[in-house]
């Protein structure tokens, strides 16, 4: 496991990177997978020339520093999991370009992904239709066109795919019950448990100071993996903890005596997100800019001049309430403040938040998301 900690230490800080930046300037769900995106950017840098500004930029950007870029034994751990994690990375090439049997088989050997040729130069439909057919496979139909007409074309060099999809079962599953409502009487479908969990106040506990958000910890199925909530105690507060957000400060938020297993009274929205980004704009806000233009240097992968034509990320995560005592495709819709034990803390997401999926294990967030509504 030590040898996977310096990956997970730098994907993490990434992660939090692309998540203050993806949340500026829009007020929409954010939804991403950074080890998705992160691992895939490994793949091209395996192909960027020796000590050149490509490469630095990319090490600099996902916080490796000069250390070389190894997913593969972190890629192993989280597949320990089964099938509630499907993870797609993938570099597409045009076809004519020579790529180097070194690079290749580094693809392989580090990050857990590799590259196949397409046909842009003379039918960019049909190497459109090959991506998109390829990334629903990989995610059992669950994220479909990913690209859409007019994101490849005769131009086209190469295009670095991530796509993931999540869905697994509580540890114990929900119910549904009264619906929170909103502005102009909308309701957001919600879901409710009884149960001891993870909870904890931001700042620590231990700081003695006014809470301005709750931190929960619900697991999945087999421990190995728990969705990670942190919930503004005001209703204008989110943007307050995007901002507070930094590694020190989530490794802080989640410590053991911060998160303290309580009873508590669990209301959260049922919902299904999913959000697709073209990652060229954020990726240069970040610093890595000379992948994209003519300075690209991926010598390590082809002695041909090629650049990156497109970055797409697209990610999937479906929340409900995974409910066995459901039966004959009747709702059951339960009051369940009348069930809540006097001495049961509350925890009510009837406003946005943010959370985290994460792989309990090795510490790696495989989602990030800021939920504004269903």
């Amino acid at each position: 496991m030590e040898a996977i900690e310096p990956v997970v230490l730098a994907h993490s800080k990434f992660s939090i990177d692309l998540l203050k930046e993806l949340c500026k300037g829009n007020t929409e769900n954010v939804l991403f997978s950074p080890l998705s995106i992160s691992s895939a950017l490994g793949l091209v840098s395996l192909g960027a020339g020796y000590k050149s500004e490509t490469a630095d930029q990319i090490y600099k950007t996902l916080h490796f520093g000069e250390m070389k870029i190894m997913y593969h034994d972190l890629y192993e751990e989280i597949y320990k999991e089964g099938k509630s994690l499907n993870l797609a990375n993938r570099m597409f090439g045009e076809r004519t370009l020579n790529f180097k049997d070194d690079f290749l088989d580094m693809c392989e050997e580090w990050c857990f992904g590799s590259l196949r040729n397409a046909d842009f130069k003379t039918n960019p439909e049909a190497a459109r239709e090959q991506i998109n057919n390829w990334v629903e496979k990989m995610t059992n139909n669950q994220i479909t066109n990913l690209l859409d007409q007019g994101d490849v074309s005769n131009n086209t060099s190469l295009v670095l795919i991530s796509a993931v999809h999540f869905m697994n079962k509580w540890v114990k599953p929900f119910t549904k019950c009264v619906p929170a409502i909103k502005d102009k009487g909308e309701g957001w479908p919600m879901m409710s448990q009884m149960n001891k969990f993870p909870l904890g106040n931001i700042p620590h506990r231990q700081h003695s100071l006014p809470s301005i958000a709750q931190i929960l910890e619900i697991p999945y199925a087999n421990k190995h993996l728990s969705m990670i909530i942190i919930l503004p105690n005001q209703s204008d507060g989110l943007q307050q903890l995007v901002d507070l957000i930094t590694y020190e400060n989530l490794q802080e938020w989640t410590e053991p005596d911060n998160m303290i297993r309580t009873e508590v009274d669990v209301k959260i929205p049922l919902f299904k997100l999913q959000e697709k980004y073209d990652m060229e704009k954020v990726l240069k806000t970040l610093g890595i800019t000379e992948l994209f233009g003519d300075k690209c240097d991926l010598s390590g992968m082809t002695s041909e001049k090629v650049k990156v034509s497109k970055v797409v990320h697209k990610s999937s995560v479906e929340v409900n309430e995974e409910s066995t005592e459901v039966a004959g495709g009747t709702d059951v819709v339960v009051q369940s403040r009348l069930l809540r034990k006097n001495d049961a803390e509350s925890f009510v997401a009837d406003r946005p938040f943010l959370f985290f999926i994460r792989h309990n294990p090795t510490k790696s967030i495989i989602f990030w998301s800021r939920f504004i509504s269903p």
